[in-house]
C-alpha cells in the first residue's frame, strides 16, 4: 500500500476541508453540530437531567443506558448521513485519483479515508467517546475496552451509511426505483405505529427484539464497554463481523455495473398538462411556467419528495398528536405541519432555483422577455405543485381524522397552509439570489444544498412546536373558536410574497454574474 502517497491526499483533503470551513459546508457543520447539542439538552434537561442518569448508571442500568444512547446515535448517523449528505460525498473520484500511481485497492482506501476524516462524523465519534469516558468516571465501565469499541463502532457506522447509500442510489438508477423508495420509507415510518399496540398487548415481545439487537454493533459496543471481559471481547468480536461484512457488501455493490435508465422520449409536445397549467399564468408566463413545472416534475428526487410529503405528515401528525397530551392535539399539531406539507416536495429546487441548470443559466438571458420573469416563472411553478397538496390533505383530514365535522377546522388549516406556501417560497427566493450552490440534477439522495437552503428546510419542519407553544401561552389562538384570527394571514402572506417578486426581479438582473459563476462551477 502506497502509503505516503495516500498520506499526502489525506493531508489534501484536510487543506480542502480548512477552505470549505469558510464557505458551506463549514458553516453547515457548524450549524447542524449546534442543532444536535440544543436537541441533547433538551432531552437531557426532559429526562431528569445528570443527575438522573448518574442515579441509573449507580442503579446497576449502565449497559441499558449504552445500549440505548449507542443505538440512537448508530442510527442517526446513518440517516443524518444519507438525508444531510455530509461524509458521503467523494472528495476525489476514482477518475481523479488514477492520475496518481496508485493501484485499485490504493485508490478505494483513499476515496473511504478521506470521506470518513469528515468533521461531521467526528461529531458522533465525540459523542460516543464521551458516553466511554461518562460511564468509566463513574465506575461502570472499562476505558480501554471503551475506546477501543468506539473505535470499532465509528468504523462500521461509516460503512453501513455508505452502503445505505450505494444501495439507495442504484436503486434509483432503476426503472420503478422511486416508487420502491417510497415505499420503504412509508414501511419504515409506519413500523413504529404498527408495532406499538403489539407491544402494549405482548411485552415479551421487547425481551425478545432485545435478545436478537444483542447482535448489532451498538450493543456489542455497550456490552464491551461494560464488560472488560469475555462478555466484552465477544461485543468487539460482533462489530468486527460486521465491518467485514460491510466492507465485502461495499465492494460487491462498487464493483456493480451502474444501471441505465431507460430512454425517456424526447417527442416536442405544445400542448401537455403543464403547458395547460401554465397557460393559466397568461401568455407572456405560460410557456416559462409549464417550463420549470416540467423542470420539477422530471426530477426523480422531487418526484419522490412530493409523493411521500403528505404521507409522512399524516404520521407525524398522529404520532405528535397521540403523544402531546392536549385538547384536539391532532389539530394542534396538523397547524405546525401545514409548513412540511406544501413546502418540502419543492424544497430542494425552491431554494436553489438556478443551481440545477448548469450552463443552460445564460438561454434565460437571451429570451424575448424581463429576465426577471423566469425567476418569477420559476417560483410560480414551485407555488402551484405545493398548492396542489392543501385540496388533498384537507380531504384526508376530513375523512380520517376521529373528528365530527368543523368547517372551523378546515378554514384554519387551509389558512395556515396558503400562509406558509407563500412565506416559504418567497423566502426561497432570497437563498436562491445570495446563498445559490450548483447541484447535480441526477442526483437521488443526499443534501446539496447550501447554508441558507439548510436553514429554511429545517426551520419549516421546526414550524411544528410553534402552535404547541402558542396552546401554552395563549390557547385561544388555536382553538376553532378563533378561526377568524386566521383569515388575514394568507393575505399578508400573499403581499409579502408579491412584494419579494417584485423587488427579487431586479437584484436577479444584477447578481447575474454571480449566479452564473456558481451555477457554472466557477465560483
Amino acid at each position: 500500500m502506497n502509503t505516503s502517497l495516500i498520506g499526502e491526499l489525506v493531508k489534501l483533503r484536510y487543506k480542502l476541508l480548512w477552505a470549505k470551513t469558510r464557505s458551506r459546508n463549514g458553516r453547515i457543520a457548524l450549524f447542524l453540530a449546534g442543532y444536535l447539542l440544543l436537541v441533547m439538552v433538551i432531552a437531557l434537561l426532559t429526562t431528569g437531567g445528570i443527575g438522573a442518569g448518574v442515579l441509573a448508571v449507580r442503579s446497576g442500568k449502565a449497559e441499558k443506558i449504552a445500549q440505548g444512547v449507542l443505538t440512537a446515535l448508530f442510527l442517526e448517523a446513518v440517516l443524518a448521513a444519507n438525508i444531510l449528505g455530509f461524509g458521503m460525498s467523494a472528495v476525489f473520484s476514482e477518475t481523479e485519483l488514477r492520475r496518481y500511481p496508485l493501484t485499485a485497492p490504493d485508490r478505494r482506501i483513499a476515496r473511504h479515508l478521506t470521506g470518513i476524516l469528515d468533521p461531521f462524523w467526528f461529531l458522533f465519534l465525540a459523542l460516543e467517546l464521551g458516553l466511554a469516558v461518562g460511564l468509566y468516571v463513574l465506575g461502570a465501565g472499562s476505558f480501554w475496552f471503551g475506546i477501543v469499541a468506539v473505535l470499532l463502532l465509528f468504523a462500521a457506522n461509516y460503512l453501513l451509511a455508505r452502503v445505505v447509500g450505494l444501495f439507495i442510489d442504484q436503486m434509483m438508477q432503476r426503472k420503478g426505483g422511486a416508487p420502491v423508495l417510497m415505499m420503504l420509507i412509508m414501511t419504515l415510518a409506519f413500523l413504529p405505529s404498527v408495532v406499538a399496540p403489539l407491544i402494549k398487548k405482548n411485552p415479551a415481545i421487547v425481551s425478545a427484539v432485545v435478545q436478537r439487537l444483542r447482535y448489532t454493533p451498538p450493543f456489542g459496543a455497550a456490552a464491551a464497554m461494560i464488560h472488560p471481559d469475555l462478555a466484552g471481547v465477544r461485543g468487539l468480536a460482533t462489530i468486527v463481523a460486521w465491518i467485514l461484512g460491510l466492507a465485502a457488501l461495499l465492494v460487491w455493490l462498487e464493483k456493480r455495473p451502474p444501471q441505465r435508465q431507460v430512454a425517456e422520449s424526447v417527442k416536442i409536445e405544445w400542448d401537455s398538462p403543464f403547458d395547460r397549467v401554465g397557460a393559466l399564468f397568461g401568455p407572456q408566463m405560460g410557456p416559462l411556467v409549464g417550463h420549470w413545472l416540467r423542470f420539477y416534475a422530471r426530477n426523480s428526487r422531487t418526484r419522490t419528495l412530493y409523493l411521500i410529503s403528505l404521507p409522512i405528515v399524516a404520521l407525524l401528525t398522529f404520532q405528535l398528536g397521540h403523544l402531546w397530551k392536549m385538547p384536539h392535539s391532532l389539530f394542534v399539531v396538523a397547524l405546525g405541519m401545514a409548513p412540511m406539507a406544501t413546502f418540502f416536495g419543492t424544497s430542494r429546487i425552491a431554494v436553489n432555483q438556478f443551481g440545477y441548470v448548469g450552463g443552460a443559466f445564460r438561454r434565460y438571458f437571451l429570451l424575448p422577455t424581463d429576465p426577471a420573469a423566469t425567476l418569477r416563472a420559476a417560483s410560480y411553478a414551485a407555488v402551484t405543485i405545493g398548492a396542489s397538496v392543501l385540496p388533498i390533505g384537507l380531504l384526508a383530514w376530513t375523512i380520517f381524522v376521529p373528528y365530527p365535522f368543523d368547517a372551523r377546522m378546515l378554514a384554519m388549516l387551509l389558512c395556515t397552509g396558503l400562509t406558509s406556501l407563500f412565506v416559504l417560497n418567497a423566502l426561497g427566493i432570497w437563498v436562491t439570489l445570495f446563498n445559490p450552490r450548483r447541484g447535480n440534477y441526477a442526483s437521488n439522495f443526499g443534501n446539496d444544498l447550501s447554508l441558507g437552503g439548510n436553514i429554511l428546510l429545517i426551520g419549516s419542519g421546526m414550524m411544528v412546536f410553534l402552535p404547541r407553544l402558542l396552546y401554552k401561552f395563549q390557547p385561544a389562538l388555536v382553538s376553532p373558536e378563533s378561526w377568524w384570527m386566521f383569515l388575514p394571514l394568507p393575505v399578508l402572506a400573499l403581499a409579502f410574497y408579491l412584494a419579494t417578486l417584485k423587488s427579487a426581479g431586479p437584484v436577479f438582473v444584477t447578481r447575474r454574474e454571480k449566479l452564473l459563476a456558481i451555477v457554472e462551477g466557477r465560483n
